[in-house]
């Protein structure tokens, strides 16, 4: 496998002056023989905690870029990541992303392959959120934010712990007929706002 660690193609970034949190977006880009498609998080101290979720079909590949440490979960089971490491989430396994847990700010880069549409129109909104102050103190989504995106057609990311069914047909629309109600909308993929 090539070095997932090494510079990668950016996109687009985002930045919080404020608090010193960023995001960069990689593109489609091959590795190994394997497509990927990902980000690279900068994450203040004692931030970057999301709910547990599954990428059914995709596998997710995290590693630490800079920093001491980052705590994750997979399969129910707590995990340090260091730098030099790297922690394979397969497909629709439950997890938590790394996340800052020290007193230092980190570098965080996730990759997933095959790389959808949906996950980059989830990490531009996520960057849009950054770079404009709309994020919890965890510098993820707000809850009604990150569901008006995971109800997109074609998401493949969902809650852990619910099926992924009642989430796709019943759940996730409601969730965010009522998101977009409060102005809440993803940022596009691939094809221009409306």
């Amino acid at each position: 496998m090539n070095r997932l660690d090494r510079d990668l193609p950016v996109f687009e970034f985002y930045t919080d002056r404020a608090s010193g949190a960023r995001l960069e977006l990689h593109p489609w880009f091959s590795a190994g023989g394997r497509q990927y498609l990902g980000f690279t998080r900068l994450l203040p101290p004692r931030t970057g905690r999301a709910p547990a979720h599954v990428h059914p079909g995709v596998e997710q590949r995290s590693l630490l870029l800079d920093g001491t440490a980052a705590r994750y979960r997979r399969s129910g089971r707590g995990g340090l990541l260091r730098p030099g490491d790297d922690v394979v989430i397969p497909p629709g396994v439950r997890h938590t992303d790394p996340y800052n847990h020290t007193d230092e700010p980190i570098v965080v880069r996730s990759l997933f392959s095959p790389g959808p549409v949906s996950l980059l129109s989830h990490s531009r909104t996520l960057g849009r959120a950054i770079r404009d102050g709309n994020v919890n103190d965890q510098q993820e989504l707000p809850l009604p934010h990150l569901l008006a995106v995971l109800a997109q057609p074609g998401s493949v990311t969902f809650a852990a712990g619910l099926p992924v069914g009642l989430q796709r047909r019943v759940l996730l629309p409601l969730a965010a007929a009522v998101a977009r109600r409060k102005g809440y909308r993803p940022a596009p993929g691939l094809r221009r706002a409306r």
